[in-house]
């Protein structure tokens, strides 16, 4: 407990310095950084000042031109646009002239403040400023309003104002040339100010090293080498648990492969059985329709001809041919009820020209058979023919559907589609009848006989390696959808 505890001083000892050596190095550099953002910051704004003071020369300069030209009565100028370029320059002259002075630049939203030497500069500067802006004016008051005097007057105002100008120019030089000086000068306080930054922060890392990296480095070797001996026992124990584990496994997946084995085979015998069955009763069906059809048919046909023959030979009485009438109606409605049951057992037409046919004649009888429920087909396909068992097993689902449809959906319509699409075969039934909670259905229903029905009719599919899915909202209808691959299909 002793050792864990002195581990733990001295991984507190390493953290705490190791923090503070970081957070003095992270300290220098944001401070540099700092001092570094707001150099650039100034420098920019110096530019600007030194930008603004070289603009002043320049438009002294242009302010005398403009007078002189002006004054000079033999050029043939345009007098007008020359004093409005005049007056536009002193406006911007004077402008500039006391927003350096100032240090406020309005036009870039800049303040710097000037030092002494600067603001001693520009009180020197002043009175020429002064002079050139009074003497410019005062000729281009003279221009506008002349006098008997006014030449004499202009010329010495534009003696005053070169004088004046020319003074103004070595000064704003010498203003321009000190904005400069403490540009670099600031620029040499940051460079001693970021070397001696450099200083501390290598001083720091070099402690650190000393007394932090290297004691933690020499705890670090001790560590990993407890570690490294550590991990070979560690394999040892793995090695053995890796062998244990490896048989433990090994029988875990015979129990799981057997079982699953045993599963699948237990699957597909009770699919063969229940393939067996089907086809059982579908041989059963077709037995049973075509005794109906052949024996039974032919004995109703018999007795109806023999009846027939009777009521030409011999003399009857009202009563009696009441009576013979009600037999020969009875027996033609049982020869088509023969006919209709023998139909339902095994449609010769299923077997003859195919599943689109033996849908179509289903769906028109049934649209015979009932006046309150409409129903319609509709197929892409024409006398396409399928393998026996699909075309039985979609021909007894679309049977199932539409009879549950009938009985218990009191439906208007019911569509019964048969697509082939991309080497699929859908068969949708579909109806608008007043739909019920499939869900509900499922938990309520196992013994009720639609539910069987319906679970008939997915066993169907799954035989035939389909999927039939059923959706239903209650007051909307039902939709009943099967798939089946057919991989050699041509479309």
């Amino acid at each position: 407990m002793s050792h864990t505890l002195l581990d733990k001083n001295i991984y507190r000892k390493f953290t705490r310095l190791y923090i503070i050596a970081l957070t003095i190095v992270a300290f220098l550099s944001i401070l540099g950084q700092v001092l570094v953002q707001i150099m650039i910051h100034n420098q920019s704004n110096d530019s600007w000042i030194i930008n603004y003071a070289g603009r002043q020369r320049f438009q002294s300069q242009a302010i005398a031109k403009i007078t002189v030209i002006l004054a000079d009565r033999g050029n043939q100028v345009d007098t007008a646009f020359y004093r409005g370029e005049l007056r536009n320059w002193i406006r911007s002259w004077s402008k500039y002239h006391h927003e350096l002075k100032s240090g406020k630049l309005t036009d870039l939203n800049v303040f710097v403040k000037n030092s002494r030497e600067i603001e001693r500069m520009f009180q020197d500067i002043d009175p020429d400023f002064e002079a050139v802006r009074r003497s410019a004016r005062n000729v281009q008051h003279e221009l506008m309003y002349p006098g008997p005097a006014s030449k004499a007057r202009i010329d010495n105002d534009i003696a005053f104002l070169l004088s004046h100008e020319r003074l103004f120019l070595q000064k704003m030089e010498k203003i321009v040339a000190q904005y400069g000086e403490e540009a670099k000068a600031k620029i040499d306080h940051l460079r001693s100010i970021e070397i001696s930054l450099l200083i501390i922060t290598l001083v720091v890392l070099l402690l650190e090293a000393l007394f932090v990296f290297r004691p933690a480095v020499y705890k670090l070797r001790q560590t990993i080498l407890a570690l490294i001996d550590a991990e070979y026992h560690t394999r040892e124990m793995n090695e053995e648990l890796k062998s244990l584990n490896q048989s433990l496994e090994e029988t875990r997946e015979e129990l799981i492969a057997a079982t699953q084995l045993k599963y699948t085979r237990e699957i597909e015998e009770q699919r063969m059985r229940t393939a067996y069955v089907i086809q059982g009763q579908e041989e059963e069906r077709k037995r049973l329709a075509r005794d109906l059809h052949d024996d039974l048919g032919q004995m109703l046909t018999a007795l109806k001809l023999g009846i027939e023959n009777l009521d030409g030979g011999a003399e009857w009485t009202p009563k009696g041919r009441k009576r013979l009438d009600d037999i020969k109606q009875l027996i033609a409605q049982t020869i088509n009820e023969v006919r209709m049951v023998s139909f339902n057992l095994m449609p010769s037409v299923l077997n003859d020209f195919g599943i689109v046919s033996a849908l179509r004649l289903l769906t028109s009888q049934v649209d015979a058979s009932s006046s309150s429920v409409q129903v319609l087909f509709h197929s892409n396909l024409t006398e396409e023919r399928f393998s026996k068992d699909v075309e039985i097993s979609l021909y007894r689902i679309a049977q199932e559907s539409l009879n549950n449809a009938i009985k218990y959906a009191e439906a208007d319509s019911i569509r019964v589609e048969l697509l082939l699409k991309r080497k699929m075969l859908y068969l949708n039934i579909i109806d608008d009848g007043k739909g019920f909670n499939y869900s509900e259905f499922q938990q309520k229903a196992p013994k009720d006989r639609a539910y069987h029905g319906l679970m008939h009719m997915k066993e169907r599919a799954r035989l035939i390696n389909g999927e039939l899915t059923i959706s239903s909202t209650i007051d909307e209808g039902t939709q009943i959808h099967v798939i089946v691959p057919l991989p050699n299909a041509k479309k």
